[in-house]
């Protein structure tokens, strides 16, 4: 079968790469960048044009690939390009693992998120103003040291552990997730991290997907006990690279809800990235 993976150059794409056709998928890959090393180690590559929501010339792009190529399932890794798939996706010929428009709205725009989850789990102090806000010193005269934000959302600094919790779910219901820590970062992204047990975030996450019911793959970062943010995609650093596949496999029907609920988590598997992936 084959595999449309879509801003298939990011971070994380050649181990989901290496992993779909050691499971014996053929891989399609396309990303905005033509030199993307991406087009080295998929089996078919393409350029496309940017995917952000307003480009017009994307998704004709990618149904003209799909046309071509005739792909049984596309798995988008940009943020981006998740909006334009999800609201205008409609129009190509392969099925698309993403979440509905509404829950793609609410989880892109973070007030949104925490205005849908307000009183249902523990979240950050927050304000956003849609004439924008106002920073001022706590002592101060005369208008000095006052900054204005426009569009701009405005939260508490949070301390403690981060975690990141990669997530399957289908139809508002939890089928698994699985907690790693955040101990380095490099431009957002996951370093280095482990594998590990969080109960208490896990039944958050429960609770979360009951209210913006995310399909398929997500990643949902807590810190310091709170919510951070959803991201309604692949994470660009995933150590068990089970998770993905098992998704998939769900997305084409080859395995059943349950064998996700019963799948053992490698706790203590690590993972330290430096110019390529190294998973441990």
């Amino acid at each position: 079968m084959k595999i449309l993976v879509s801003a298939v150059g990011y971070h994380g794409g050649y181990n989901l790469v290496k992993t779909l056709k050691e499971n014996g998928f053929e891989v399609i890959g396309t990303d905005m960048n033509k030199d993307s090393a991406a087009r080295f180690y998929c089996d078919k590559f393409y350029d496309t044009p940017e995917g952000r929501v307003d480009n017009q010339y994307f998704l004709p792009r990618i149904k003209e690939i799909c046309e071509k190529e005739k792909p049984d399932l596309i798995l988008p890794a940009s943020s981006a390009e998740i909006e334009q798939y999800s609201y205008f996706g409609w129009g190509l010929p392969t099925k698309i693992m993403v979440s509905q428009p509404g829950v793609i709205r609410r989880t892109i725009n973070k007030y949104l998120t925490y205005e849908a989850l307000e009183g249902t789990i523990p979240l950050p102090r927050a304000i956003f103003g849609s004439q924008g806000v106002v920073a001022k010193p706590v002592v101060g005269k005369g208008g000095r040291g006052v900054s204005f934000l426009n569009e701009r959302f405005v939260m508490e600094k949070l301390e403690g552990e981060e975690i990141d919790i990669d997530v399957i779910a289908l139809n508002g219901e939890l089928l698994l997730a699985q907690c790693k820590t955040r101990e380095r970062n490099y431009g957002g992204t996951l370093q280095e991290g482990e594998i590990v047990e969080r109960p208490e975030l896990v039944e958050q996450v429960r609770k979360i997907i009951k209210a913006l019911p995310v399909d398929y793959l997500s990643v949902i970062q807590f810190k310091g006990g709170k919510l951070l943010e959803i991201n309604p995609r692949i994470a660009g650093a995933i150590i068990d690279q089970n998770i993905p596949l098992m998704a998939i496999k769900l997305a084409l029907n080859q395995i059943i809800p349950d064998e996700i609920r019963n799948y053992k988590h490698p706790i203590g598997k690590r993972i330290s990235r430096t110019l390529t992936d190294y998973v441990f």
